[in-house]
Parts: structure tokens; C-alpha cells; sequence
């Protein structure tokens, strides 16, 4: 590499806008480089480039054939080189220092990276929806999924294709297994129901020849004490129903839950100052059954009343996309520990082992939520002990 020999120290003006500027901002005297050969590490620039196309035009008309134009990465300074042809036929490279390319360069490799980071995150999402796609389709499934219902064929995903072969392996074991659930809810709820329909007729017979027995004094002790073994014993026959019908009831209906509610309170005729009621005039709750709101509420009032202390409140209201029920009294309320256990079936808390009832208060008012799709927990309200209840209402 050289400098430029005479003939070359008057460069075109097309090589004027590479060299570097003054204070004042006008050009300084531009010196050119010439190369025998290729420079080496040269940087190739892209053909259709604005400033390499208009950089060859002027050029041409200057009267310098340009060829090929490259970037090399200089100590101190970055260079621009031109392949000319001399007018013996021979090429060269003039190069001179350019003030551009670095940050010219830079943007371009910043650019290329932006792109080739937009479509390896685009293809990444791509990827991604097509594989979790049927897996949501799947667990939205199993969430709505009801026992009492057997289960159909596996569904393909959304949009057309079940997924992978083991998504779709496991959907097949989903529904296999969701059938012989819902087999042995029937199963149960038939044996249950059986039952208590079954016991029902000797317990009237039992009750009816009781209240037959003579008038006497040493008679009506133990018919009072028979009489109310069979009203114990129908209770308990009437929970098992009761469990048995909110698993099977159709949840077809809107019902105002806040006339269920207000119909509760008359039927069970407790002064205001021991049952009282707070709602709106109307609060709707969609894909559901009157008799099991009522079921539901019923529950909650008769727990709060055996197992906890009056007066009790009944709190109905509505929080964004959810009806809230909350049943408050004035006891000790229920361990933490203890909250899980009593939603099963027959559990009873220690300190209700001497109070007569089923066990099944809490475990019918958990069945009849789940089935609505809403949630139950125990809550503490300025410092009285509430059981709430959310049901979606859309």
C-alpha cells in the first residue's frame, strides 16, 4: 500500500463526502490510499446500497469506472476502498479514511441482530402456542369436567389436531379415567339414594305405631323419646338425599339468589335479632339450580347456628364477576387445621361430637360450589368468624 501517486492527488468529488471535516466544517484536503491488490480484511458493502449506488453513479460520471467498493477496519481510522481501472488496463484499490462506516456498519449489524432476534422470538412464539395450545384445551377440560357426566371421546385442540401424540396419549387416559369416576359417583349416589329410600318406609311405620301406643303415663316418655329417634334418623336420611341430589341436579338455571336467600329466612320464621339479611335487590348466578342455592344457604345458616353462636348474618353482594355469600356469627369459629376435613363427608369437628347432626352440612355446600365453578373459605370479618362463598355470575 502506498500513497497516491500524482496523477491521483486531485481525487473525483465523488470522494469528497468521505474525508473528514474541519472546525469549521469545511472538507480537509482528502488522501487517497492506493492498493495493488485487495486490501486485506476487507468488509464487502451490498451493491444496492443508497450511498454505494450513488457513490458509482458519480463516479461514471466523473469518468472513473468503479468496480467493486469494500470497508476495512483500520488503526486509527476505518477506510472506504474503490476498485478503479487505470487507463493501462490494470486495476487498483484507492482507499480513503471514512469518517461513516463505523457507525454505518454498526447500525447495520444492529439492525441484522434486531431482525434475526424478532424472528427467532416470532418463531419461538409460534412454537410455543402450537405446543401449549391443546395442553390448555386439555386442563380446561379436566376443570370443567363433571363426574356425574360421563366423558366423551377425546377432543382434537382448537384449531384443528389433537396435539402430540403423547398430549393426545394423555387426554386417552384422562377420559378413561374420568369415566370410571363418573361410574362410581352413579354407583354411590344410587346406593345412597337406595338406602334412604328404603329406610324411609319402615321408619313412617315406626313413627305411626308409636304415636298409637296408649295415652298412658309411663307409655308417653318412651313414645316422645321413639318419636324423636325417628325425626333424628329422617334427618339423617334427608342429608344423605340432600348429598346425593346436589351432584345430580341439572344446573340449567339463573336464579336470584337474593330472593332464595329472603325465602329462607321466612320459611324458618327466627326473630330478626338472631337471623338477619343483608342484600341487594336482586343478585342473579347463572348455570345453576334453585333447590341447590337453598340447599347451600340452608347449610351454611343451620352450621352457623349448632356450631357456632347468634345472632348469625347473612351477606349477599356482588364483587366484579363473582356473587358473594357470606354467613357470619358470633362463635369461636373453626381452626385453620380443621377447615379442610369438615368439606369431606361425616367429618365433624371435636367440639361438635355432642351436638346431633350428620357431618354433612359443609361437604353438601362444598359439592354444590364446585359444581358452580366457585370456591369456598372460612374468613375472619371485623373479627366474627364468616364462611364465604363466590359464585361466577357470567
Amino acid at each position: 500500500m502506498s500513497t497516491a501517486p500524482a496523477s491521483l492527488r486531485s481525487p473525483p468529488a465523488a470522494l469528497a463526502p468521505f474525508g473528514a471535516g474541519g472546525a469549521t466544517g469545511a472538507p480537509a484536503p482528502l488522501e487517497v490510499h492506493v492498493s495493488e491488490g485487495r486490501p486485506a480484511g476487507a468488509i464487502p458493502s451490498s451493491r444496492w446500497a443508497p450511498r454505494i449506488v450513488a457513490l458509482r453513479s458519480t463516479l461514471r460520471e466523473d469518468g472513473v469506472p468503479a468496480g467493486d467498493v469494500v470497508f476495512t477496519h483500520g488503526v486509527p481510522h476505518a477506510m472506504t476502498w474503490i476498485e478503479v481501472t487505470g487507463a493501462d488496463g490494470g486495476t487498483r484499490w484507492l482507499g480513503v479514511q471514512d469518517d461513516v462506516i463505523e457507525s454505518y456498519v454498526f447500525r447495520r449489524l444492529f439492525v441484522a441482530l434486531a431482525l434475526g432476534l424478532a424472528v427467532v422470538g416470532a418463531a419461538s412464539w409460534a412454537l410455543a402456542r402450537r405446543l401449549t395450545r391443546p395442553l390448555e384445551a386439555l386442563r380446561q377440560r379436566i376443570e370443567s369436567h363433571d363426574l356425574t357426566q360421563a366423558s366423551t371421546s377425546p377432543a382434537t385442540a382448537p384449531g384443528g389436531g389433537a396435539g402430540t401424540l403423547e398430549i393426545a396419549a394423555i387426554e386417552t387416559a384422562w377420559v378413561a379415567l374420568a369415566d370410571r369416576l363418573a361410574h362410581q359417583e352413579r354407583e354411590r349416589a344410587l346406593l345412597l339414594a337406595g338406602v334412604s329410600h328404603d329406610l324411609r318406609s319402615p321408619l313412617a311405620r315406626i313413627r305411626m305405631a308409636a304415636e298409637l301406643l296408649p295415652e298412658s303415663t309411663d307409655v308417653a316418655a318412651r313414645r316422645t323419646s321413639i318419636v324423636r329417634n325417628v325425626d333424628v334418623a329422617d334427618r339423617l336420611i334427608a342429608s344423605f338425599l340432600d348429598y346425593v341430589r346436589a351432584s345430580e341436579l341439572p344446573l340449567i338455571a339463573t336464579v336470584d339468589i337474593a330472593a332464595v336467600a329472603r325465602h329462607l329466612l321466612e320459611t324458618r320464621e327466627e326473630p330478626a335479632d338472631v337471623l338477619a339479611l343483608t342484600a341487594p335487590a336482586q343478585l342473579d348466578v347463572p348455570h345453576t339450580h334453585a333447590l341447590l342455592l337453598e340447599r347451600l344457604l340452608a347449610n351454611l345458616v343451620d352450621n352457623a347456628m349448632r356450631h357456632g353462636r347468634p345472632p348469625v348474618l347473612i351477606r349477599l353482594s356482588a364483587d366484579g364477576r363473582d356473587a358473594v355469600v357470606d354467613v357470619e356469627d358470633h362463635g369461636a369459629g373453626i381452626a385453620a387445621e380443621a377447615q379442610a376435613r369438615l368439606t369431606q363427608a361425616f367429618a365433624r369437628g371435636d367440639a361438635s361430637r355432642g351436638t346431633p347432626g350428620t357431618g354433612l352440612g359443609l361437604a353438601i355446600v362444598q359439592q354444590i360450589v364446585r359444581r358452580m365453578g366457585g370456591t369456598l373459605s372460612f374468613e375472619r370479618v371485623a373479627g366474627l368468624p364468616c364462611v364465604r362463598v363466590r359464585l361466577p355470575t357470567r
